[in-house]
């Protein structure tokens, strides 16, 4: 499965890598908008290595199609009980 990006992906993944405000804006302009790296890297003045290791970072952070991420926090016995049966659903749909 490949990875998607989507608005509510990407905030997801600037919470977890906390990008400064720049950057998750060109983040933005390549993933949801589809800008080009060259004209992001021209318009920000930046090197097109520097756009391609932006595109990375995102993309090495995004869940692949499908998936989804959860933490949970309560109880311990309420999270062990969470997490058993979380096993045993893998389990069954694993084989």
């Amino acid at each position: 499965m490949t990875a998607s990006v989507d608005e509510a992906e990407l905030q997801r993944i600037a919470r977890q890598r906390r990008f400064d405000p720049r950057t998750l804006e060109i983040a933005r302009r390549l993933f949801i908008k589809g800008d080009r790296p060259k004209l992001l890297a021209a318009e920000y003045g930046l090197i097109l290595q520097r756009i391609y290791a932006i595109r990375k970072a995102v993309l090495d952070l995004a869940l692949p199609a499908g998936e989804a991420e959860v933490t949970l926090r309560g109880p311990v016995q309420a999270v062990e009980a969470a997490q058993r049966a979380f096993e045993r659903y893998m389990e069954r749909v694993q084989g």
